[in-house]
């Protein structure tokens, strides 16, 4: 969490030069009971979010009373998809964003990671690069119960759910 403060400190909420981000939406319209945590990050163009992701993930299912094992599971997983967000998508140029939702309920947590889709320019890699990229999607799938991804407008929002006894 101490991360987190700190990554909200260094890096500006707003856009460099006047530019207004579109911050990736979650749909959370069908989100009832449970406890949730939904957090937008500012990126500032590089992967330092990664290590703050992971802590706020850890640090709120611990907080829920999942075990060390769905804890590490789901600290893998969502490391993958914030990775693959700032490499593939707008939210890893400079003023990007990214959202994280987190949601813990009765035997289930899910976690989302919403990117700004697409990159612009040159840089980064697109999401059909084969070379040696592909396989956090088979990391997610090894650590979840369940996992896809959508679009919404030009948001990409990949998640995944581990069930869990904890609750």
């Amino acid at each position: 969490m101490a991360e987190a403060r700190q990554l909200r400190e260094f890096v500006p909420a707003d856009a460099p030069d006047g530019i207004t981000p579109d911050v990736p939406a979650i749909d959370v319209a069908d989100v009832t009971g449970g406890v949730t945590d939904h957090t937008v990050w500012s990126c500032a163009g590089n992967l330092t979010a990664v290590r703050s992701v992971r802590a706020r993930v850890r640090e709120f299912l611990d907080r829920m009373g999942h075990s060390d094992e769905v804890l590490d599971d789901a600290e893998l997983a969502v490391s993958e998809l914030a990775t693959n967000a700032l490499l593939h998508s707008r939210s890893g140029q400079s003023g990007g964003v990214m959202t994280l939702f987190i949601r813990s309920d009765a035997g289930r947590l899910r976690v989302a990671v919403a990117d700004q889709g697409e990159r612009e320019g040159e840089g980064g890699h697109s999401r059909d690069d084969g070379e040696d990229f592909g396989r956090g999607k088979l990391i997610v799938d090894s650590c979840a119960t369940r996992s896809g991804d959508y679009w919404n407008e030009d948001t990409h929002v990949a998640w995944f759910e581990i069930d869990s006894d904890a609750l």
